[in-house]
């Protein structure tokens, strides 16, 4: 299906596809009889101690299992007995003084019309059908915080039959895995929004940010902000975020994250997310040996109205009396009903929309390290030794601009590409940013020799460690970071293997990371539905208005 045809989600597959999972997860004395499966719609919360009403997102699975992504506190239940699978969604009632201060939840004819259910009533009706499951065993996901809490009907019946809570996570997980072709598309046109909100920011950074050096050159720490109705400058982190996700909100989307717009040296910091400095975000590279510096766990407004601050690295000077050239990395992607998007793009700022010398080899390091994981994506490949290679590709790349001295096989014996790229190469992407995170974290399947031949360290942080199967979508993102915190950590000002010399006149580019979203495809390479460029040409042409 495209997502702008009538079809509807195909929730009762889905509730198919999950009763195969969670019956594989019981053991096998107890997969006789009748099981059910609850699963709660997220209510409307407000923010802490106040009726202001917070951004709704719906809870993943009940999404996965109604296709009801904006449906407040509805619920979903699933019987089955053998191969017989019963579903059934139930909708809350309008109540007036509710919908005078809201938009009314559909009525059951409008839900019959939008939602794929084998029956659709209301949430009146839901005790009544609890209390038929005398003898039944009702799985629901873990009582705790992480999910929106149970009726108190449900809780009730809960008492009187087995409440399992153990399986239906996971099985969650592994049904999720994979996508189904409706879900691919619903991705794809995540990612297509996404890559033009990406586009708009490039070609607009392209048109204005260079007049940013005129206004620095003559002491104007003031950003200038609009110019009249039709034009806006990107002079800051924040501009580039607020029109990114102004232009993913004219085409329909949310945001499926908190986007990451880091400038200069702040785009080491992996999850920086504050978006708060104007161009240039200049920082004076920490000397070896210089212990003032403690890095902090981030989150948006950390930084409240104070002028100077550090993130995880040392920002000493805001404003120099000329514009320097430096990469912003954004990170950020849509939500487009209830499926994510996560596409990185790492561009210039000043220098005529072209990257500097230096950050101009960093770049490339990570487009070449990006394509060839690519390449190498197929079925039965597994995460681990794609990850390894993004590694052997920046050792020989280092290795050719002389920041490492040692040989390949040296290098990667020493574990110090963890300090430049520490991230995994990507993770599953479908009705989370991570998804199925809890179970491909928590399960290794055959891991591969090159794997326990290497350090440990540089697969500390994957998100994946299993074969891939067809479905899967994932992202590729590798990166190249300068963070002084883990050059120090891992030994790299102390390692004979690296000309400190070199390395230190790389510390000003900060980092660079490019990542797309692709669909593991069964014999046949690995589809890419990430449609905005990458290639150094093309990002070029666009931030320097030439496209």
């Amino acid at each position: 299906m495209t997502v702008d045809s009538p079809t509807k989600f195909p929730a009762r597959a889905h509730a198919s596809k999950l009763a195969a999972e969670l019956i594989k997860l019981i053991p096998e004395g107890e997969r006789g009889g009748n099981h059910a499966i609850f699963v709660q719609g997220h209510p409307t919360t407000c923010r802490d101690d106040t009726d202001r009403e917070l951004p709704f997102h719906q809870e993943a699975n009940f999404n996965y299992l109604t296709g009801a992504h904006n449906v407040h506190s509805a619920s979903v239940l699933v019987t089955y007995s053998g191969e017989d699978v019963q579903h059934t969604l139930f909708i809350p009632p309008a109540d007036p003084l509710e919908t005078m201060w809201s938009v009314a939840p559909p009525t059951l004819e409008d839900a019959a019309a939008r939602f794929d259910a084998g029956a659709i009533l209301s949430t009146t009706e839901l005790e009544s059908h609890i209390a038929q499951l005398e003898g039944t065993t009702i799985h629901t996901l873990p009582v705790t915080h992480e999910f929106p809490p149970l009726p108190s009907s449900v809780l009730e019946a809960l008492k009187k039959n087995k409440h399992c809570t153990e399986h239906l996570r996971r099985a969650f997980h592994l049904a999720r895995l994979t996508k189904t072709p409706e879900e691919i598309e619903l991705i794809r046109k995540a990612n297509t929004i996404t890559s033009c909100a990406h586009e708009v920011v490039m070609r607009e950074l392209g048109r204005y940010a260079a007049k940013r050096a005129k206004t620095i050159a003559a002491g104007t720490k003031e950003r200038t902000g609009f110019k009249g109705p039709a034009q806006w400058e990107v002079e800051s982190e924040q501009d580039a975020e607020a029109l990114f996700v102004a232009a993913c909100r004219r085409m329909g989307a949310e945001q499926a994250y908190l986007p990451i717009c880091a400038s200069g040296s702040h785009a080491s910091t992996l999850h920086y997310v504050c978006n708060d400095r104007l161009f240039p975000s200049t920082a004076t590279p920490r000397a070896p040996g210089d212990t003032s510096f403690t890095p902090r766990r981030l989150a948006r407004g950390c930084c409240g109205d104070v002028p100077e601050h550090d993130h995880a690295t040392p920002t000493n000077s805001l404003h120099t009396s000329a514009f320097e050239p430096q990469v912003l990395l954004i990170d950020a992607g849509c939500d487009w009903h209830g499926y994510a998007s996560d596409v990185t793009r790492t561009i210039p700022v000043g220098n005529g929309g072209k990257f500097t010398p230096k950050a101009g080899q960093i770049y490339d390091i990570v487009l070449r390290m990006q394509k060839e994981c690519e390449d190498r994506t197929r079925v039965g490949v597994h995460w681990d030794e794609l990850h390894l290679h993004a590694h052997k590709v920046l050792i020989e790349e280092f290795i050719k601009l002389r920041i490492f001295k040692g040989t390949a096989e040296e290098m990667l014996q020493s574990g110090l590409t963890a300090a430049f790229f520490p991230h995994g190469l990507g993770h599953s992407l479908g009705l989370d940013v991570h998804d199925s995170l809890q179970y491909l974290r928590e399960v290794q399947i055959d891991l591969p020799p090159s794997t326990t031949a290497t350090p440990a360290k540089l697969y500390a942080y994957l998100r994946i460690r299993q074969p891939l199967t067809a479905g899967m979508v994932l992202t590729i993102e590798p990166g190249c970071y300068f963070p002084p915190q883990l050059l120090d950590i891992h030994g790299v000002w102390d390692s004979p293997l690296v000309d400190h010399d070199i390395l230190k006149t790389y510390l000003d580019v900060g980092g660079v990371r490019i990542e797309d979203v692709v669909v593991v495809r069964e014999n046949a390479p690995c589809e890419n539905l990430t449609t905005v460029g990458r290639d150094r040409e093309w990002v070029e042409a666009r931030c320097g208005g030439h496209e």
